[in-house]
């Protein structure tokens, strides 16, 4: 019986959707009466998880190793997280392996492949949840940086290996692939894994190769608690919608190109480097920067579709899920995550993944059929609320996968005692 949850992420605030899953998961377990650690290295502390019944809180206050201004601390801790390892193994001394999961989010951006090795090390059964392709992959996108695609190159083969595909240089590259040949080769850590829970079959289903066939996997929702506002009334607005951050991979470049050549009104909300050129590539729409969670609902209602255009798999898309629940239809790339949810014609429309002459068409059917968007928005509606996907439901499904992972191992032991 599980008694005691200790969830292990970078970051003790909401910094990205990895971490608002680590902190709803934290506070639905501790609602539920599991006794929750929940153990990180950069604060600040979110507010949400001070003073919570049954919910304990360990920050250690460190910096992101990428924010680290000493380069050489960030180097070595960025392969091991020395204060880290220490503060867990004296957490884990006081709890007990057979009544307790560990439950790791994320951990290269400040913890380290070593604290989880300290967890399989004392022999806690750890669960993953693959919010990145990190596991495998040295960049963590399966995305060449520089010449802004996918990639399916072998993680860590020569070929992997000798192309500069990092954001910043190669010899970051080098460096990453240093840290996964360390977590994969040397600590063999996607081994010593109990339970993998992916986000989507789309992103699961890309790591499956590279993760033990042996080891349980399995989807668990994200929490996405949407406020049932009735659905939107789509139809009678003009305006397309881009939800994110202004980086490349993300595609924001793609959307103000096609809104451009649509000829239709584009809202961008959120902030990033590619601002300035998206300004120049569509100088007409609105740019807000990042907003409260409500102001986004406001703009949703404004808003006749949401575009999610990334030129990544991503591994799910959240974005596209709080704008169903609006009644706002998505948009989606035909080659990311979002197409395990969003059905072609139905509840969204997909486009050629990277293409703007497909996304332009797209765009100009839904802003010239009004008929086509208000049919759009109600199914995308009826779905979500069909089945909301509520941190009520997450956490159902996460003790439920802890429980099978548990019955699994057991009936494993005991048929190799037999």
């Amino acid at each position: 019986m599980i008694s005691e949850v200790i969830i292990l992420n970078d970051y003790a605030s909401l910094t990205g959707g990895s971490s608002a899953v680590a902190i709803a998961s934290a506070l639905g377990l501790a609602s539920r009466g599991v006794a929750v650690t929940y153990f990180s290295a950069v604060g600040p502390v979110a507010p949400q998880l001070v003073d919570v019944p049954g919910l304990q809180v360990i920050c250690l206050d460190q910096q992101e190793i990428a924010k680290d201004a000493k380069r050489l601390r960030a180097f070595t801790s960025g392969l091991r997280n020395g204060a880290a390892v220490t503060a867990l193994r004296a957490l884990l001394a006081t709890k007990d392996p057979a009544r307790t999961i560990v439950h790791a989010h994320t951990w290269m951006k400040a913890l380290s492949p070593f604290a989880l090795e300290e967890v399989t090390a004392r022999g806690f059964r750890l669960v993953v949840t693959l919010h990145d392709f990190f596991i495998t992959c040295p960049n963590g996108g399966f995305f060449d940086y520089k010449r802004g695609r996918i990639c399916r190159r072998k993680p860590l083969s020569p070929d992997c290996l000798g192309c500069q595909c990092d954001r910043r240089n190669y010899g970051h590259k080098l460096w990453r692939s240093a840290r996964t040949a360390l977590q994969n080769k040397v600590l063999r850590l996607p081994s010593k894994v109990s339970l993998y829970i992916g986000v989507t079959d789309f992103s699961l289903d890309i790591m499956r190769p590279y993760i033990p066939a042996s080891i349980p996997a399995t989807v668990v929702r994200n929490p996405v608690d949407c406020v049932d506002e009735r659905p939107a009334d789509n139809a009678a607005n003009d305006t397309f919608l881009y939800i994110g951050r202004f980086v490349p991979e993300k595609g924001p470049q793609l959307f103000a190109a096609a809104a451009r050549a649509a000829g239709v009104p584009a809202t961008f909300i959120g902030d990033g480097e590619l601002m300035a050129d998206l300004r120049r590539m569509c100088p007409e729409a609105t740019f807000t920067g990042w907003l409260q969670p409500a102001e986004i609902r406001a703009h949703l209602r404004r808003a006749r579709a949401l575009v999610f255009p990334p030129l990544w798999y991503e591994t799910l898309g959240l974005v596209a899920i709080e704008a169903a629940a609006s009644g706002v239809p998505p948009i989606v790339a035909d080659r990311c995550a979002a197409t395990d949810y969003i059905q072609h014609g139905k509840t969204g429309l997909m486009f050629t993944h990277g293409s703007v002459q497909s996304l332009t068409d797209r765009l100009t059917a839904v802003a010239r059929d009004d008929e086509l968007a208000s049919r759009l928005g109600r199914e995308a509606y009826q779905w979500y609320w069909d089945d909301p996907w509520t941190t009520e439901r997450h956490v159902t499904d996460l003790i439920d996968a802890y429980q099978s992972s548990l019955e699994q191992l057991v009936a494993t032991a005991n048929h190799a005692t037999t």
